[in-house]
Parts: structure tokens; sequence; C-alpha cells
């Protein structure tokens, strides 16, 4: 068969053009399907965009007033589009508590914000948790789970980052929902899991930085208490011989009488001196025993204050499991702050309770009060202090003595309304009843 000639080729029929609405339609349609699959395929976020900006903000340090636990806050909601948010940072027994806020007031959150169970599920986890999906009463593994402030926050509160480095937990932030109320996906939990992550990191940076500089403080104040300590004890030394030459050789028998009270007061106060300080870093290795709060705060009443200044609400024999003389020595503390801060607002309270398994004592009183910022940041930390001439460790040592006897302090202030310090400790009677079930 020969091949067509150009000419036979130009003369065979064409087919015929599809008529133009048919063109118009196809056209339209596949640009349709077109954009279908890109809708697929389109992400949420642009992640070079968001990371620049993230990081911006986290190197932005204290010029934009704002410290790392509010721009760690700021960094992730302004990713997600969020109205704001909490960061929670653990304690040492564990449990997480209130450490900064950033455009979120009016959610109330209580002092132990979550327990010691769920600081340990989340850590063991992972999860992002939505929290509209929980309190919803979709099917999820924290149904139940979460607090009930926070259960309570369903109109407010959006999802829960724990803030994971190497296998632990340095903090959880708690966002509130958008302008543009919507549930999380998968894009956003793998983000905010990428950032939590890395928020995590720099606030473990932190912490190390500050275990450091503290270390190095207390290194110094430990070389200065050395020499204190020389010198106070050889005065005590000299104090002690001075009162024992009196008892032989002083001739008047009313001078001598009124010169060995007074020398041996002031031997007997160095030696407790002396006994404090060598009792420092210790950790709490004396023996706990049965120690009664109601006398206690009778002693603590004796030995500061007059029947003005301090007022002892008395609820009933409570009795707890503790180290009596350094319970004594931490409320004591608590008290004489208490007073100085309520001079000229009204006395001070000591208030005795018990909830059945702690012992508690408030110290209440009617001061200043003091900012969020101030107990979060410097209350309990050593070498910080209000006062010209204060060594700053005092609030530190009354919560470290606390601690060291199984005990918890904690502390709730108002500005302008005054401060409620809270010593609880386990009732000796259940800590004899653990006791007693363990030995058996």
């Amino acid at each position: 068969m020969r091949p067509l000639l150009c000419e036979e080729l130009h003369a065979l029929p064409r087919p015929a053009d599809p008529p133009p609405d048919l063109a118009g339609g196809a056209l339209a349609g596949g640009r349709a399907v077109i954009e279908r699959i890109r809708n697929l395929f389109r992400q949420r976020y642009d992640y070079r965009a968001e990371w620049l900006r993230f990081t911006r903000t986290m190197g932005q340090g204290g010029s934009a007033g704002e410290a790392l636990p509010e721009r760690a806050i700021r960094a992730i909601a302004e990713m997600t589009d969020s109205a704001g948010g909490v960061l929670f940072m653990p304690e040492q027994d564990g449990s997480l508590v209130l450490a900064a806020r950033w455009r979120w007031s009016a959610i109330e959150v209580p002092v132990v914000a979550f327990p010691i169970e769920f600081a340990a599920k989340i850590e063991r986890t992972g999860d992002i948790v939505d929290i509209g999906e929980v309190n919803g009463g979709f099917e999820t593994g924290w149904s139940g789970a979460l607090p009930d402030w926070l259960a309570a926050a369903t109109h407010d509160a959006w999802a829960l980052v724990p803030l994971l480095h190497l296998g632990r937990l340095h903090g959880v932030i708690v966002l509130a929902r958008p302008a543009t109320p919507r549930r999380l996906d998968r894009e956003d939990i793998d983000l905010l899991g990428i950032v939590g992550r890395q928020l995590a990191s720099y606030l473990a940076e932190r912490a190390g930085q500050e275990a450091l500089m503290e270390a190095r403080q207390f290194d110094e104040f430990s070389r200065r208490i050395a020499f204190v300590m020389h010198d106070v004890k050889n005065l005590a030394s000299q104090l002690s011989l001075l009162a024992r030459n009196a008892e032989r050789h002083a001739d008047n028998p009313a001078f001598r009488a009124d010169m060995l009270v007074t020398l041996r007061n002031s031997a007997d106060k160095l030696n407790a001196l002396l006994a404090r300080l060598g009792r420092y870093g210790a950790g709490g290795g004396a023996a706990r025993e049965r120690v009664g709060l109601r006398e206690l705060a009778a002693r603590a009443k004796a030995r500061l204050a007059d029947d003005a200044s301090l007022i002892v609400i008395d609820s009933g024999d409570v009795a707890v499991l503790a180290d009596a003389e350094a319970l004594e020595q931490a409320l004591v503390h608590l008290v004489q702050n208490a007073i100085e801060a309520s001079e000229g607002h009204g006395p001070v309270y000591l208030d005795v309770t018990s909830d059945g398994v702690r012992g508690r004592i408030d110290v209440i009183d009617s001061g200043e009060g003091m900012s969020a910022d101030f107990i979060r940041d410097g209350l309990f930390r050593p070498f910080v202090s209000s006062k010209p001439s204060g060594f700053g460790i005092g609030a530190f040592e009354a919560r470290e003595l606390v601690r060291a006897m199984g005990g918890r302090l904690d502390v709730d202030s108002r500005e302008g309304i005054g401060t409620r310090f809270s010593i609880s400790l386990p009732l000796f009677a259940a800590a004899e009843l653990i006791r007693t079930v363990e030995a058996a």
C-alpha cells in the first residue's frame, strides 16, 4: 500500500470541532478537579514563615518586657491563632503549678493545677490533648482525667501541650480557643508537638543555668558561713569561760547573779545559732516525732508577739509527724515576716486545721501582699530579698525545712489584701497507721 501524498492528506475530511458550550464545560470541570486536588494537599501553615516568627519571638529577650515563660506561651499561641495561654511548670514533688500567663487572665487556676498522677501520665504519653474533644464526650484516653477547673473551662480552653525534653516533662501549656473555633487536626498536632519540644529545651537550659548560678552563690555563702561559724564558736567559748570564772570570783552577789543570767542566755543563743548553721544542708536527717500544732502556735506567740499583734485560731488538737525544732524554726520565720508586713494593717492570724489526713497551720496577714511575679520569680529564690540587709534565704529555708520532713509550704497572696502561708504535714495518727500497715 503506497503512502498518501501531501495533497491527498489535506483532502481527507477533518474531525468536527466540539460545540463551544461542551469545550467550555470540559475546561471548567478540569479546573475544578485540579482545585480540589490542590485543596487536598494545601497546608494550614507556612512553616518557613512560622519558624521565622517563632525564633524572632523567642530571641527578643527582655527588651519586649516579657520573661522566657511569657514568650514561650506567646510563640506557640501566635502560631496557632490562639487567643492566649497559660504555662504550668513542675514543682519538686512532681505536681504542676501556674508559672505564667499570656493574654488569659480570666481563667481561674488553683494552687496545684495538675496533680502528680496527671503530670506522670502526660510525661509518659506525650499526648497533645484536644480539650474540647475531651469535654465534648468523645472517647479519648483523657476522658475523666482532666482536673475539675480545666474541665469546667469548656468554652475557653482549646489544647493542652506537654513540653518534653529528653523524656522529662518541663511544663505544660494550655492554649485558649482561637477567635474562629475549630478542632485540632493532624497538622495542628504535629506542629504543636515540634514547637513544644523546642520550648522544653529552652526551659531546660534556663533551669540548668539557674541551678548553676545558685550553686555558685551557695558555694560563696558557705565560705562566708564557715568564717562566721569559726568566730561565733570562739565567742561562745569565751562567754562560757567568763560565766564559769564569774561564779568563782565575782565579789558582788547581786551583780554576779545578774551577770550569770545574761552571760548564760548569750551563750545559749550563740550555741543555738551554731546548731542551726551546722544543720544547713543536712537534708532533714533529724528524727520525726509527734508535734502538736496548737502548742507550736502558742510557743510562736509567746516568743514573737503580744496578744494584739498575733491571734491563734484554735480548731482543736492537731498533731502531725514532723521535726519539732525545724518546724518551729520555719514557722517563726513566717510569723516574723507576717508581723512585719502587717504593721499598721491589723493582726496576724495562726489558723490550725485538719482534713483528716494532713494537719495544716496557716499564717495569715493583712499586709500589702505580693505580686504573682514576685512569688514565682523571687520569693523562694535564694539571695533575693526585699529587705536592704536581708540575705534572701529565709523563705527558701522555711520551704526546704518543711519539705525535708515530708510537708508542703504553699502561698496565696493578693496585692493590697494580704498573704496566706500554709504549712501542711501528715497527721501523726495517719502516719502511724500507715507504718503499722506496712510493718504487717
